[in-house]
């Protein structure tokens, strides 16, 4: 099942069966897992709730088919996942589980996709995987958590928030938190106090440089950079970061020109979800003119440490040299 399809059932108490919750995006998990526990009433919660650390299939099985007390449904939350006998006996038995029983198998991180547990619940349609958000939807979730707190926030200012925290819903919600603080309760929360407030998400501010010299866009470009620099940041890491990400676009854009599946390049790059999706992005909107310019530019960016070393060039001019590259 698709994670957002699964929150919104969580959300109307339309949870029935058995499901495994999985996936890097651990906030919104944990907190999704909060909203079903909490449609228990919490006087009876201790009375319609099981706990389990091990998925025994005995353990599960018995723990299910007990009826709720004085309630409609009673949940039995899982912590790891069955192996061997366990895990063929409770795939077979979770077709048949009571209506009254909803079964949740919670882990941090993700499943590995090749156990045959989580296999059969991905065929039945049981499994759900909390992805990385993209950054399209760390923006409707900044607006989302922004109105829940009572702080407008206009689209462009939740573009610049992703900019700089990045899509971590964990790290979304804190900074969010600091910056209405700043504005003040129900006052909008501007550019300027989401500049002041914001802790920036290094490779995200990082790759919004290397776009803005790809789009020709030079002076913002120089902004950006000497905004990273001024807070402390080393022109040889900020090369260094700059140089990976050149080289990962560069692999996702020929990844894409052979039609690869969204999942495998994910594989191949070597990187979250959510940042295979950044990479690729910006690597699809590239000319051949660009790509030859990224190329290029990869090629000098590695060489700015060096160039500071034997003393040629300073890294800061070594490093701007090699961003002019990309732009055509």
């Amino acid at each position: 099942m698709e994670r957002n399809e699964f929150i919104l059932a969580a959300n109307k108490g339309a949870l029935s069966g058995a499901y495994l919750l999985h996936g890097e995006e651990d906030f919104i998990k944990e907190n999704t897992l909060a909203s079903i526990i909490a449609l228990i009433d919490p006087a009876l919660r201790d009375l319609n709730m099981d706990v389990l650390e091990q998925a025994s299939a005995n353990d599960v099985i018995a723990a299910c088919e007990t009826l709720p007390f004085m309630a409609e449904r009673r949940i039995v939350l899982c912590r790891s996942l069955p192996k061997d006998d366990d895990a063929a006996k409770i795939a077979e038995y979770v077709q048949h589980i009571p209506d009254t029983t909803l079964l949740i198998f919670f882990i941090r991180g993700k499943a590995d996709g090749r156990a045959a547990f989580v296999k059969a619940m991905a065929k039945l349609n049981r499994a759900v995987e909390f992805c990385p958000l993209t950054e399209l939807e760390a923006k409707r979730y900044i607006q989302k958590q922004a109105k829940a707190i009572g702080a407008p926030i206009t689209d462009d200012a939740a573009g610049f928030f992703v900019a700089l925290a990045g899509t971590g819903s964990a790290a979304l919600y804190n900074e969010l938190n600091k910056a209405s603080d700043y504005a003040g309760a129900g006052n909008e929360i501007t550019k300027e106090a989401i500049a002041k407030t914001v802790t920036r998400e290094i490779d995200y501010v990082v790759f919004e440089v290397l776009d803005h010299f790809i789009a020709g866009r030079v002076a913002d470009g120089m902004k950006t950079l000497n905004g990273l620099m001024e807070n402390g940041e080393k022109a040889i890491m900020i090369a260094e970061r700059l140089r990976d990400k050149a080289k990962l676009t560069i692999q996702a854009r020929e990844l894409l020109d052979k039609r690869t599946a969204k999942d495998e390049i994910t594989r191949r790059l070597g990187v979250s979800p959510g940042y295979a999706w950044r990479v690729s992005d910006s690597a699809k909107r590239l000319t051949n003119a660009q790509l030859k310019g990224l190329a290029d530019a990869a090629l000098a960016l590695a060489e700015v440490t060096t160039m500071q070393l034997t003393g040629k060039a300073r890294a800061e001019d070594a490093l701007i040299h090699a961003l002019m590259l990309v732009v055509v």
